[in-house]
């Protein structure tokens, strides 16, 4: 593939130094005087519209990190259970002592590919087309507006080694290195150090530009960092390896899921968490699979299944394989839903707070010990997440509230002469028609829909008027 080929990918994506000029320059230029000088105020109208958004957007949020949670929890627990070992006197029976993680992970991914391309085939509005909805794109108005090739392949071989193929390692190494610690380390313990990912998440946000810094940010993570560490003091069981093994899964953590942010938002073959996972889970079979063969070995993974097999029967040995499988696909999908919706910081935050409720699952189920520094920790981390969560809220608010400002003030009086209640259509029915059918109200219909220059007529507003506006500026 030459070099020209390489380039318009990395255009495509949105990953060169041009494209992020040209986003920088239009946020500039579609930003105005007076928001940068005073505070814009807000109609009842446009207050019930911010509103209605604000409230639709965080209930679906909830659902998709409700959904997170109970899947997450599951399958920390079961593999906790499968890969570990029982110790001491009356803890016979508490735990599975299969220790395979690494080949287990293995069949989880088949499992995930499977699934993901059953949902493909079984509902084909999922199947990754030219014209899938490219958020990132949506506010490029001139890539929008390119005719679609259909002669182009939607995903190239260069593409898949430099984006697919990166990612998909990095998140076998999360997944697998993750499930090798439980075998050396407690649920508690691995909960513990697995939060240190929030750090190195964002690390990745701010070299890959998806997150702005900003000192109060910085402050929260401080602040969460320190009560990661009190969570951790007093640890008695610690294992030099184990605690090798989830810190480098953390650190691949981070770096999977700010590419994973990036391939989500910004190729439409990765445009939604089906297709992502049907491209993922095969580089991430591969990655395990190298690393399981020599470190585990292929005559003790045979051993053990036909161990596994003799005590518990052939169909229930291979269901306990493949049912984690299951719930890691409905992790995984969630988890790529919110992400998409959201940010990566924010999901890594999220995570925070699940971990704090694995340690207590944790802490019921296989009766690990919190001591009042450990507790201690988890009020401060719990403190800096709604301090977070605080500051996460009050900008959703400003956003709707000045896409409704935006939607009202600036477009309201340059009106088209469709008939009521009908957007108009795109000239190519693309991307813009869909979008404009799907906003709420009539108001944002004609905020949200461009016509044609030669289509363009302008309707007098009741309290002022407003000069044609050239060609140029409809954007």
């Amino acid at each position: 593939m030459n070099d020209d080929e390489r380039l318009e990918d990395d255009e495509e994506t949105g990953l060169t130094g041009k494209d992020r000029g040209r986003r920088r320059r239009r946020k500039r230029r579609h930003t105005r005087m007076d928001d940068r000088v005073v505070d814009a105020k807000y109609t009842k109208e446009e207050e019930a519209i911010a509103k209605q958004s604000f409230v639709r957007a965080s209930l679906i949020n909830v659902l998709l990190i409700g959904l997170w949670y109970l899947f997450s929890i599951s399958i920390s627990v079961y593999n906790k259970w499968m890969f570990g070992h029982d110790e001491g006197e009356g803890s016979e029976g508490k735990a599975l002592n299969f220790p395979f993680p690494l080949f287990t992970t293995c069949m989880h991914m088949i499992v995930q590919f499977c699934l993901a391309s059953a949902v493909l085939f079984f509902l084909p509005s999922f199947r990754p087309r030219h014209d899938s909805l490219n958020l990132h794109a949506m506010g490029n108005s001139q890539q929008r507006l390119e005719p679609i090739d259909p002669e182009k392949p939607l995903m190239t071989r260069w593409f898949y080694l430099t984006r697919i193929g990166p990612c998909g390692i990095a998140t076998g190494m999360d997944i697998g290195l993750g499930n090798t610690s439980l075998k050396f380390i407690s649920l508690t313990f691995f909960t513990m150090c697995k939060s240190s990912v929030l750090g190195f998440v964002l690390l990745f946000a701010f070299l890959f530009r998806l997150e702005k810094p900003s000192w109060k940010l910085g402050a929260i993570i401080l602040t969460m960092t320190v009560g990661v560490v009190m969570m951790v003091a007093g640890e008695t069981a610690f294992n030099a390896l184990g605690f090798i093994l989830i810190m480098m899964s953390s650190l691949s953590s981070g770096f999977r899921w700010s590419l994973t942010q990036i391939l989500l938002l910004r190729h439409p073959a990765t445009s939604n968490p089906f297709s992502s996972i049907f491209l993922l889970a095969p580089v991430m079979f591969v990655s395990l699979l190298v690393i399981a063969l020599p470190v585990e070995g292929v005559s003790n993974v045979i051993q053990g299944f036909a161990d596994l097999t003799a005590n518990k029967g052939l169909l229930l040995g291979v269901l306990i394989l493949l049912f984690p499988g299951c719930l890691a696909f409905l992790m995984t999908t969630s988890e790529f839903a919110l992400l998409k919706r959201t940010s990566v910081v924010t999901l890594s935050i999220c995570g925070i707070f699940k971990e704090v409720v694995t340690i207590s699952a944790a802490s019921i189920v296989f009766d690990d010990q919190l001591t009042p520094v450990n507790l201690s920790g988890l009020v401060v981390t719990i403190g800096s997440i709604a301090a977070y969560n605080y500051i996460k809220i009050k900008k959703m608010r400003d956003e709707a509230r000045m896409e409704a400002h935006f939607a009202n003030d600036d477009y309201q009086p340059v009106l088209s002469a469709e008939p009521e209640g009908e957007a108009p259509p795109a000239e190519d029915g693309g991307p813009r028609g869909a979008i404009a059918g799907a906003s709420t109200g009539q108001m944002l219909r004609s905020a949200l829909s461009v016509l044609p220059p030669d289509r363009v007529t302008i309707t007098d507003s009741p309290v002022r008027q407003s000069p044609v506006k050239r060609p140029g500026d409809m954007e």
